[in-house]
């Protein structure tokens, strides 16, 4: 009995994580054959005597009820209600805004909807900053978005508005709720680090202790990615036990319920610092089970405690925020480490006279390290009860065993991280068990260093004294991260298709180790085998991408969505569809690449929506502004221009932008062949007669005098049936017509 909350809590999380991925169609099979498994095991009696199994049936249709019935009465009353259609919002700013590719978030719980009192959660997107504070009220009237990006559905946030020419009037607070004055204190550590350490040092310290990592650098954050390490810049597990072991480190002399209460009400101001975030939950939850058993006296488990936090956070958060993918990620991690990270540690660690294994609980990491320091410097115990000196054998054992518990942690932790990750972010770090080991320490110091700056804030001496440090450490983890992620092939892309072929392999192969006489000491060779194999088609994978040159036109209903593909560089050439198109677009971007080289934009309207529909992980490097009026922009990611242009995108790729009646036509050369675009606004006579001979031309719709151009392949951007018809009247008089009705149209260019 002692695992049944954990069997059940992990067993409800986890099909409630699967749930918010799944159709639900697909759910309600699950929830079926879970109802059956349930009736099934409870009639065979020596099933029903473990009760384990027919509890973790129950707890899966448990969780199929609860998406099911969330969905039916919440989720699908709200969009239908307010989805796709201008509605006047007035709402209350419930936390801090934040910055992302030149975009403003701003999160919002509404009061009322057309005059009407509902409550929901809301996005809004504005390309200025609001004079707001949080508990503010704001009132707007704008188009409301149903919201498709799964990061914000699992925080609650079914709906989102753009903010373009929308007036916004925002109303002062009268007065402020308990959680505004966690936002001040968040603030306060966040002028305290910026006071006393160079900007790129603030900005990593702010990520690493409160989790503001929108301040980050987007080379800086994609470095961390590419090395593998993005973990330490978001708060989780590893960061709370870290400031609720050194307070429960500096409490040790107080009574026990007294450190009890003060040691709650530290986990409960963590949280509301960080701002809630349900990683951060599910550690709060655990470590504050964890101070209730040492409390009465009573041995804690683990993984009771991961049970209990898997039943509890949906309830807290919503049943959707079981799939966000900072949670799974940091759930499936500590059952990883809480599972194996023990066992994978006695086969490293040095046993005997010249080491122990060490271990893993962290409430007496400080008690640890002091005993280390003592032992060192004063004698060791051997078994026979003599008294050795230390001796460098024995330093090395030590150190040794040190090195083998953070391997062993970040080998445990990858055991289920490693294949969501790959499923999710569709490409993994060759790298990331380097980085563990080399940032762990150095993570571990920058957090205690800031949490005491900000925490001793008023001796300034004790400041200046631990900010050189501070900085000189935070300087060493950016290096090491630029170091390693600019290694050759230091990050692996993974093609959807070969990840699910390496999957069924992997089970397979797992499978048939596991059967063949319960031989286990073969699942190490086999486990080997499978990242050899995921290893060698990522390298495969990538080393084909940086070969392919492709023309990629999306499905997007009326206007021309296009993009040049060069070696997994992106440059896009045109983004004009309606808005709800536009987002499944950047959508689909936003999964396959995470930032695009250039983008052309044919006006200013344009260039909003450029800024405005990229998703929060997606970046332009340049935009290619065409602006009549010759206006000088300060923005330096912007380049503008008013007269016929040429722009190198790449090695062997040029673009030519001809202006015809305010009008700019693109005319691409690349790898040997000729690209034309025509929107909308452009007609076939205004083209230069040279450039209406190309190897592909694209159109918005049929125009009026097409028999004047010539080319191979003719792509037009359209779904409706008169696209249709018209393609089957010009396969005579061009090679190849092909229209982009429900599909992407990808033409190779070499």
């Amino acid at each position: 009995m002692k695992r049944l909350l954990a069997q059940i809590g992990i067993t409800y999380f986890s099909v409630l994580a699967a749930a918010f991925y799944l159709s639900r169609g697909v759910v309600l099979i699950l929830g079926g054959i879970a109802l059956f498994a349930a009736i099934l095991f409870f009639c065979i009696r020596k099933i029903r005597k473990t009760i384990f199994i027919p509890a973790m049936a129950i707890a899966a249709m448990v969780a199929c009820v609860v998406n099911l019935s969330y969905t039916t009465l919440f989720v699908e009353p709200t969009e239908n209600s307010y989805g796709e259609s201008a509605h006047t919002v007035r709402a209350v700013l419930a936390e801090e805004e934040y910055q992302a590719y030149s975009k403003y978030y701003y999160r919002l719980n509404t009061t009322e909807i057309d005059g009407e009192k509902v409550s929901r959660r809301l996005l809004l997107k504005t390309l200025y900053p609001l004079d707001a504070e949080p508990d503010d009220t704001i009132v707007f009237t704008s188009d409301l978005h149903i919201t498709e990006n799964r990061y914000y559905r699992a925080k609650g946030y079914l709906l989102t508005a753009d903010s373009f020419e929308t007036e916004i009037t925002v109303e002062p607070a009268a007065s402020h709720s308990l959680y505004y004055h966690a936002i001040q204190i968040r603030r306060f550590m966040r002028r305290t680090l910026e006071a006393v350490l160079p900007s790129d040092c603030a900005a990593l310290c702010r990520a690493i202790l409160i989790g503001d990592k929108y301040v980050l650098d987007t080379e800086v954050k994609d470095g961390f990615r590419r090395a593998g390490a993005s973990y330490f810049i978001v708060v989780s597990g590893m960061h709370f036990a870290v400031i609720c072991s050194l307070v429960m480190f500096m409490l040790q002399r107080l009574h026990r319920w007294i450190r009890f209460f003060v040691m709650i009400s530290v986990v409960l101001l963590y949280a509301a610092i960080t701002g809630f975030q349900p990683s951060v939950l599910r550690s709060g939850i655990m470590i504050a089970l964890l101070i209730l058993s040492r409390t009465v006296y009573r041995i804690p488990y683990a993984p009771n405690h991961l049970g209990i936090a898997g039943i509890v956070l949906p309830f807290i958060v919503t049943p959707y925020g079981a799939g966000d993918i900072s949670l799974i990620l940091s759930y499936y991690a500590t059952l990883s480490i809480l599972m194996w990270a023990g066992p994978i540690a006695r086969k490293l660690c040095v046993k005997g006279t010249y080491g122990t294994i060490p271990r893993f609980h962290p409430v007496a990491r400080m008690r640890k390290m002091k005993e280390r320091l003592i032992t060192l410097i004063k004698k060791e115990k051997t078994k026979k009860g003599t008294l050795t000196p230390p001796t460098p054998r024995l330093f090395f054992c030590k150190l040794w065993n040190t090195f083998a518990m953070m391997l062993s942690v970040c080998l445990a932790a990858n055991i289920l991280v490693f294949p969501i990750s790959v499923f999710v972010f569709h490409g993994f770090s060759t790298v990331s068990l380097f980085s563990s080991v080399l940032l762990y320490w150095e993570i571990y110091l920058i957090l205690i260093l800031s949490f005491v700056i900000c925490l001793f804030f008023w001796f300034k001496p004790l400041i200046i004294l631990l900010a050189f440090p501070l900085m000189w450490l935070c300087k060493l983890v950016l290096f090491i991260v630029n170091g390693l992620s600019s290694l050759p092939f230091a990050y692996i892309h993974v093609s959807e298709l070969y990840f699910y072929i390496w999957l069924i392999f992997s089970m397979l192969l797992g499978g048939a180790v596991i059967l063949y006489c319960n031989h286990y000491r073969y699942l190490l060779p086999a486990a080997l085998c499978s990242v050899v194999i995921l290893l060698a088609g990522g390298l495969t994978y990538t080393i084909l991408q940086t070969q392919v040159a492709m023309l990629e036109v999306y499905s997007c209903g009326d206007g021309i969505c296009a993009a040049l593909n060069c070696g997994g560089k992106l440059h896009l050439l045109r983004m004009d569809a309606r808005s709800k198109e536009l987002y499944q677009v950047w959508d689909k971007l936003s999964d396959r690449y995470n930032s695009a080289e250039t983008a052309l934009c044919f006006d200013e309207k344009n260039l909003k929506h450029n800024r405005m529909y990229r998703g929060d992980e997606f970046a332009i490097s340049k935009l290619l502004l065409y602006d009549k009026h010759d206006a000088e922009d300060e923005d330096e990611s912007i380049a503008a221009f008013n007269r016929d242009t040429d722009f190198i995108l790449d090695d062997d790729v040029m673009m030519k932008v001809t202006v015809r009646n305010h009008t700019p036509v693109p005319y691409i050369k690349a790898y040997g062949k000729t690209i034309l675009i025509i929107s909308d606004a452009c007609e076939i006579e205004d083209i230069p007669e040279n450039e209406r001979s190309a190897d592909i031309i694209l159109l918005s719709r049929a125009k009026v005098g097409m028999e004047r151009l010539r080319c191979q392949k003719l792509i037009i951007s359209d779904d409706s049936d008169l696209a249709l018809r018209t393609a089957k009247l010009l396969e005579a008089c061009y090679q190849e017509v092909l229209f982009t009705a429900g599909h992407d149209v990808r033409c190779w260019l070499r």
